[in-house]
């Protein structure tokens, strides 16, 4: 599963970031949004992003918090060649390529109780639900108390019927933003690789693994942000 992550995204690397505003009706609200979440005192917080590809979830916090220490960890490499490119010019940024369903144990007790913030963008649900757990789980050791773990995601319906009719809107929005078809169809094989669960079953997830304090801040057809305090 893992090897069919790395092709998929290591074939759209070079695009990723131009056609997220097309694949992502809400991207605005979708990635800007957490950012009224994420308030500290440190001007130079603690960051890790999981599955964080080319950097772009990364950057829009960076437009908040632009001292902050950023570690990217993602399992595919030309995503992260991407990023090196995109912060070239700052040295606060860590690369780790790292399967994040399967961390070092030294490296995963040296981020103990590290960051004052984790976030994702559109990477945990490619995992199983166990996965999910286990990732989350981390999260929890990995922040410090008091901490704030985000992550924007894909979500499935409960309601089949529902389910289908989210992503028959979605795919009309995207037609109608003009990305190529040829675009579409890789999309469509991307989307096999999904995962999903649904809101309420996440929520739970964050519950088993410790987190207090969860919710979403947001949802739109087939997508939502969570977000949960140590």
């Amino acid at each position: 599963m893992i090897d069919d992550i790395k092709e998929q995204f290591g074939k759209i690397s070079t695009k990723y970031d131009e056609q997220r505003t097309k694949l992502i009706p809400c991207f605005f609200d979708f990635y800007y949004l957490p950012l009224n979440l994420m308030k500290t005192s440190n001007p130079s917080p603690r960051i890790l992003d999981i599955g964080a590809g080319t950097g772009l979830f990364a950057s829009i916090v960076l437009s908040k918090f632009p001292q902050a220490q950023v570690t990217l960890m993602d399992c595919t490499e030309k995503m992260l060649d991407i990023a090196k490119e995109r912060f070239k010019d700052n040295t606060n940024i860590t690369y780790v390529c790292q399967d994040m369903t399967n961390v070092d144990d030294a490296l995963s007790t040296s981020y103990e109780g590290q960051f004052d913030f984790i976030i994702s963008g559109l990477a945990i649900h490619h995992l199983t639900n166990n996965e999910k757990r286990y990732v989350y789980g981390k999260c929890y050791q990995w922040l410090k108390k008091g901490g704030l773990f985000i992550n924007c995601d894909q979500i499935i319906s409960p309601d089949p019927e529902l389910e289908a009719k989210n992503v028959e809107i979605w795919f009309q929005k995207i037609r109608e933003s003009g990305l190529e078809e040829e675009a579409i169809d890789m999309l469509k094989e991307r989307l096999k690789l999904d995962k999903c669960a649904t809101i309420p079953y996440q929520i739970d997830l964050l519950k088993q693994v410790g987190f207090t304090t969860r919710d979403f801040l947001f949802k739109y057809l087939v997508f939502c942000v969570f977000y949960a305090f140590k």
